[in-house]
């Protein structure tokens, strides 16, 4: 329905991020920037996405003691550290068609403050959606639980009939249980887990907008699934890793 204004031909504006628009990739499925969501989301025309999925930082990188194992512990990276993860959401707003659905990770410590913020701009809040990971980070087993879970929320705009392909024959239980992947990014989602929300909650030929693109995973999923993808990384090496990744070349 969208995919003429979403997909056509750029227009002649200049763009703010010159390096990240030279290496824009755009074609008949992928739309492709580099640079800051809060100005790269700008050129996504209003009401012209059905699904917004997207894992931000969390803020809770700091150094431990656990970098054995095969993890490298908590400290992600300077991204993960005082990061804005509320004003990006008012472009999610804007974006969103009026049945759309916006699905976003977070720290549970976080998850409140993203539902008051997001609440007044237009979204319902529908439910808590949880990540159990089988292979989670080690943690002091004598003195902690293990934190072998993420969880997302999942927001609809208020007064649509949002999309819900319920993929179970009976109920559609909010536990998606998938192991962690391994070998672009320190906080890489499982692919499978991101297949499944994007068939639950959009429809094939829709169009769905990852802000915090990291490595593409949400992209290879769309690809999959034969949906549209707008993707926005900031990090430069990420996002040639994520355009690698959804074109096929790695």
């Amino acid at each position: 329905m969208y995919s003429s204004r979403v997909f056509g031909v750029e227009d002649s504006r200049k763009l703010k991020f010159d390096k990240g628009i030279m290496m824009d990739h755009k074609d008949g499925m992928n739309w492709l920037m580099m640079g800051d969501c809060l100005d790269r989301m700008k050129e996504i025309p209003a009401g012209s996405v059905d699904l917004v999925l997207t894992d931000p930082p969390y803020n809770i990188a700091r150094d431990n003691n656990f970098n054995t194992m095969g993890r490298a512990g908590i400290d992600f990276g300077e991204w993960d550290k005082g990061a804005d993860i509320f004003s990006y959401i008012s472009e999610v707003s804007r974006i969103l068609n009026k049945n759309g659905s916006f699905v976003v990770f977070n720290a549970w410590k976080n998850l409140g403050d993203i539902v008051r913020y997001a609440q007044p701009l237009g979204f319902d809040t529908k439910d808590m959606l949880r990540l159990e990971k089988s292979n989670p980070m080690p943690r002091n087993r004598d003195r902690r639980y293990v934190t072998d879970y993420e969880c997302a929320i999942w927001f609809t705009k208020s007064g649509g009939k949002w999309t819900f392909n319920r993929q179970d024959e009976k109920y559609q239980r909010p536990k998606f249980v998938h192991s962690i992947d391994k070998g672009f990014h320190p906080t890489q989602k499982s692919l499978k887990l991101m297949e499944d929300l994007v068939l639950i909650h959009s429809n094939v030929g829709g169009t769905i907008v990852d802000c915090f693109m990291g490595s593409g995973t949400t992209g290879v999923a769309c690809k999959n699934l034969g949906r549209k993808f707008i993707g926005i990384e900031m990090d430069e090496n990420y996002y040639k890793t994520s355009k690698n990744r959804i074109l096929g070349e790695v």
